[in-house]
């Protein structure tokens, strides 16, 4: 069993080497054969030689920082806003239709359409960015929950009642375990669309951030350094998302992560 699951974790690495490696590839291509043009497009080579620039650049670095700790901030307070919405709402019925309402309603407000109004509230500064990023997550998170919270074994809560267990012991002992696999997909979810967001604001109107700089160097006619920078950040994200699946699988034992 152990041997098996060495071959099967040495040939996902192998597929996704081979995944990058064709990518870079077709990259490389794209630019040998003039498809696009070098200032649009830059080899891979010249974006490879342009991350020492990147990582040693301190605007850029403070402004990572900056970015993560906005995008920390709204997945966190998102998350437990959302969760807790979300089991509140879905364990008493008279909440139920007026929730479904407010989320049909305004889950379809893309978030960028809010930046005016995060700027009028807040300023240009983190406080607009995860305000932003907060809302956009916040809808999946909740819709998560809620279908979570619907797929709870009915007798479990039947015999919850029968011992007698007030309101609050049946969500955190029951209801909460039996929606976690569902919360989980949705957190995963918002890890992403925050950091989407969050850059797509500081790109559109934030006063600093990783976007702000990258605009730097776009006028500066570096499209080497933007690309070098854009990667990094994917790199960030799927470190993010990986980490978040180990935490899963070590805290969170009874539930099969993908």
């Amino acid at each position: 069993m152990e041997r098996e699951r060495q071959e099967n974790k040495l040939s996902s690495v192998a597929f996704s080497a081979l995944g990058v490696a064709s990518l870079v590839l077709v990259w490389q291509l794209l630019g040998s054969l003039r498809i696009v043009s070098e200032a649009s497009l830059p080899s891979p080579w010249s974006v490879a030689r342009a991350l020492p620039t990147v990582l040693g650049d301190h605007e850029f670095l403070d402004a990572a920082v900056d970015t993560a700790t906005s995008w920390g901030v709204s997945v966190l307070i998102g998350s437990a806003v959302a969760i807790f919405i979300g089991l509140v709402a879905s364990s008493i019925t008279f909440l139920q239709r007026p929730t479904e309402v407010v989320v049909n309603t305004f889950r379809s407000v893309p978030a960028t359409a809010l930046i005016p109004i995060g700027i009028l509230l807040f300023g240009l500064g983190m406080q607009m960015k995860a305000s932003i990023a907060l809302y956009a997550i916040f809808w999946p998170i909740l819709i998560n929950t809620i279908y979570g919270v619907a797929t709870t074994e009915p007798m479990r809560l039947d015999a919850a009642r029968s011992m007698r267990w007030p309101w609050w012991r049946r969500q955190v002992f029951v209801t909460l375990p039996s929606a976690v696999p569902s919360i989980l997909t949705g957190v995963r979810i918002a890890v992403g669309i925050s950091l989407i967001v969050i850059i797509s604001t500081e790109l559109l109107g934030a006063r600093y951030g990783v976007g702000t700089v990258l605009v730097q160097y776009t006028q500066a006619l570096r499209p080497d350094v933007v690309y070098a920078g854009v990667l990094l950040l994917g790199v960030i994200g799927a470190l993010m998302f990986s980490l978040l699946v180990k935490l899963e699988r070590r805290f969170v034992r009874w539930v099969p992560v993908a």
